[in-house]
């Protein structure tokens, strides 16, 4: 992690926002993402100076009526910090070896839907998400970071080059790709069970999966409801599948 007071010249696609005291602790916490600018509304939130001390951060201390003059600061509720981007990453061998539940979110069109999905994913133990970089909206929004409440800086996030590609990767370490799906082949939630290694395939809410991913599942699932019922967005049906396969006790 690099000290710094200000961004620089890199550019807002090479960096993030993360506002708000919860989510700046936990990116602090993480302790390896690199850290631009981290600012601190003065006289508040100790905890947080003493663990940039740790980390070795300078710290911009601005007053309160400063922060809160500037509106692109609006919910940064007396803490926030600007963040190098990581680079894309793929899963390496090790981690296709150890990790047992990986979630896939496919097209993910609301950011805070995303986050609140990281969100439940760290609740109920989830090794890594997968996602295919420039597919859907960015993990690292505003939106999505506050949605997640911080989750997604305690999750590996693997933004690959080829879902495809990945998702047969998958499938030669071991894994059984659960897809949920509204078509005629999918089956209800209660006949479907996880295996020892599994990943939940999710498509947006308005598409779906796409045919080519679906045709790349083990195994298609849906939650059943009500004919007159919407679709559950991703976040809904994300938990219930997590809390079904991963988190019932009994």
């Amino acid at each position: 992690m690099r000290d710094g007071c200000g961004a620089g010249s890199d550019s807002a696609a090479d960096t993030f926002i993360v506002e708000g005291h919860p989510a700046v602790s936990v990116l602090l916490a993480a302790g390896h993402f690199e850290i631009l600018d981290l600012v601190i509304e003065a006289g508040r939130f100790p905890g947080l100076l003493a663990r940039a001390a740790e980390l070795g951060l300078k710290v911009r201390e601005v007053p309160g009526e400063t922060l809160r003059r500037d509106p692109g600061y609006r919910f940064h509720r007396g803490a926030f910090a600007t963040v190098r981007r990581p680079a894309p990453r793929t899963p390496d061998e090790t981690f296709w070896v150890q990790a047992t539940r990986l979630l896939v979110p496919i097209d993910p069109a609301d950011a805070g839907n995303l986050g609140t999905l990281l969100r439940s994913a760290v609740a109920f133990g989830i090794d890594g998400v997968v996602m295919e970089k420039g597919r859907g909206v960015d993990v690292y929004s505003r939106k999505s970071i506050r949605g997640s409440a911080g989750a997604v800086f305690r999750l590996p996030i693997f933004e690959v080059a080829s879902l495809e590609h990945t998702l047969d990767r998958l499938g030669e370490a071991g894994f059984v790709l659960l897809g949920v799906s509204e078509g005629v082949a999918s089956r209800p939630l209660g006949e479907v069970r996880a295996a020892r290694k599994t990943a939940i395939i999710l498509g947006s809410e308005s598409a779906g999966l796409p045919p080519e991913i679906e045709r790349q599942c083990a195994e298609l699932v849906h939650l059943p409801k009500r004919e007159a019922a919407d679709s559950h967005n991703i976040a809904v049906t994300g938990a219930i599948l997590m809390w079904e396969w991963f988190g019932r006790v009994g």
